[in-house]
């Protein structure tokens, strides 16, 4: 990407405060950067593709939180709308770079853990916001945390650098007086080990999303700290849709028939809980059982939103700015607008 490295007191991230870790091993990240940690593209870019007829492919890690896409796909919601879409699955540490490579040509997530990325250069934008909750803060069950407060110079494991849970939490622990990148340390696991390094003592907390949020304390290993539909920052919306720049430069009409069905899922999944739970189970969408799934379906809202999500852009910034993870010479005002694809989507 063409952005300008920032230097080295300009890193939000200290030294301490980023390790990645692993059932084997583990390493921590000590050059390149908070771009080379949060967004370690390799600049490639896709040749442009035939908009007419071609197939969209959409990334997905996943979670139960990702049911709109698995709706909008097995219903034949996309295809109502005259597309043929692709779902694939792709990790977290490298979806967002694979959107804005053309790679994939949109993707699920929440809007925080995109900014940063948009900001250094990403070619992607947030053009709805799908649906409320999925994300949990765990700590130890007969521990002494009781608030984020108490975090302070504790380790959370957490499934990617600037994953979805570790950007909504950030601000959790900034309404807590914390720094979230100086005041914790963060270290990255596989999300299906999160539960596990949480019950040896190696971290202090997990944040995650559903499923893995919740297996600890289903197990036993942990207890809900908060989630993100509590608190100052609940009204936030969890998922948005992210969409490849090169699709909403080229054929703008495919990405509003995208984002339309995909909406559509959403509020499928609201009126078809213990169904969409079923259909998780059934295509493999999720590791997880029905029961589990449908039980954390129902503590979450699917009220989808493009003009929602437009208005929650700005102060979301302006928040997001104060972790220290974008650049302090951003302007908020500039940003949001970057970050947002304006449709002209009624709803």
């Amino acid at each position: 990407m063409s952005e300008t490295p920032e230097t080295q007191d300009e890193h939000p991230f200290s030294r301490r405060s980023l390790l990645v870790g692993g059932g084997v091993a583990a390493a921590t990240v000590v050059g390149g950067g908070l771009l080379a940690v949060w967004t370690s593209s390799s600049g490639s870019r896709t040749a442009p593709r035939a908009a007419a007829g071609r197939t969209i492919k959409i990334g997905y890690g996943g979670g139960v939180c990702e049911a709109p896409l698995y709706a909008a796909h097995a219903q034949g919601i996309f295809a109502k709308h005259g597309l043929n879409v692709e779902i694939v699955k792709t990790g977290a540490d490298e979806i967002k770079d694979a959107v804005g490579a053309g790679k994939i040509d949109a993707a699920p997530g929440i809007l925080f853990s995109w900014l940063k990325p948009i900001e250094q250069g990403v070619d992607a934008k947030l053009a709805a916001g799908l649906h409320e909750g999925c994300l949990r803060l765990i700590v130890p069950k007969d521990g002494s945390i009781t608030s984020a407060a108490q975090l302070k110079g504790k380790t959370i494991g957490v499934a990617a650098i600037g994953d979805s849970a570790m950007s909504f939490f950030s601000l959790d622990l900034l309404d807590a007086g914390l720094h979230p990148s100086e005041d914790v340390e963060w270290r990255v696991f596989p999300g299906d080990q999160l539960g596990q390094v949480l019950a040896s003592g190696e971290v202090q907390a997990v944040a995650a999303s559903d499923p893995n949020a919740l297996l600890p304390t289903l197990r036993g290993e942990g207890i809900e700290l908060t989630n993100n539909r509590k608190g100052p920052n609940a009204q936030h919306y969890c998922c948005a849709v992210a969409v490849n720049g090169r699709l909403l430069r080229e054929d703008p009409e495919t990405a509003r028939k995208l984002v339309t069905a995909w909406a559509e899922g959403s509020r499928w999944v609201g009126n078809n809980i213990t169904a969409t739970a079923r259909l998780e189970v059934d295509k493999k969408y999720v590791a997880a059982d029905q029961a589990t799934i449908e039980t954390l379906l129902r503590t979450y809202a699917f009220d989808p939103s493009a003009k929602g999500l437009k208005g929650e852009l700005g102060p979301s910034v302006e928040k997001f700015k104060g972790t220290g993870y974008l650049d302090k010479k951003t302007d908020v005002a500039k940003l949001a607008e970057k970050a947002y694809a304006d449709l002209g989507l009624s709803f």
